[in-house]
């Protein structure tokens, strides 16, 4: 299973995120995600380790065309290895999909460029799951194989995100990346039942419980 630690603290200082990488490098970690700050300080610091940048982030408040520039500057100052980025919340809601497929496509031409991953990451707290099975349904015929069931903006639960993800796989084929923290073993447990294609936690401890 792809396991992976993100941080998106906004009072995080230098020495507190170097310190909490060298945490959890014992623990197996297949990448870290973070702001561009962030993910340009640790790309700097631990070089070969694989890092993703968060744009457009949380709310992916920006114009579309805007979002080329922000995934252009992530690879140009960071020289990440994915982007993950939002869908366009206000677009999809109005239900502009062929803008959505419009975001999809200038995305992807920039990252398959760049030889890069992109992931999108959507908000089924705030989203029905059908309406996330027609975003996953568009994501998949353009070309994008993995998601985020939130944005770890809201507060999650990782029973439901679990839930979100056993739907939208099971009705899309889209490969999930579960990011809601778990707070006990059982919980845990749950995960590895499950076995998505990957986790995602800013939880140290979490890494701790599953190795």
């Amino acid at each position: 299973m792809y396991i992976e630690y993100y941080t998106n603290n906004i009072d995080d200082k230098e020495i507190d995120i170097k310190n909490n990488i060298d945490t959890i490098l014992p623990y197996n970690i297949s990448a870290v995600s973070a702001p561009l700050g962030q993910i340009r300080f640790i790309k700097k610091n631990f070089e070969t380790l694989k890092c993703g940048c968060f744009v457009d982030y949380p709310l992916a408040y920006c114009d579309i065309n805007r979002r080329q520039d922000l995934i252009l500057d992530a690879i140009k100052v960071a020289h990440i290895d994915f982007i993950n980025i939002p869908i366009p919340f206000f677009t999809i809601i109005n239900r502009k999909y062929d803008k959505f497929r419009d975001d999809i496509k200038k995305n992807l031409a920039i990252c398959q460029e760049a030889t890069i991953e992109l992931r999108y990451m959507l908000e089924y707290r705030k989203f029905d799951h059908s309406l996330l099975c027609k975003v996953c349904d568009i994501l998949i015929k353009e070309g994008v194989e993995i998601i985020y069931p939130s944005t770890g903006f809201f507060i999650d639960n990782l029973h439901d995100n679990l839930i979100a993800c056993a739907y939208l796989n099971e009705k899309t084929g889209i490969k999930t990346i579960v990011n809601g923290n778990a707070w006990n073993k059982d919980q845990l447990d749950n995960l590895v039942k499950f076995d998505p294609y990957g986790f995602s936690s800013n939880s140290i401890p979490n890494f701790r419980m599953l190795k």
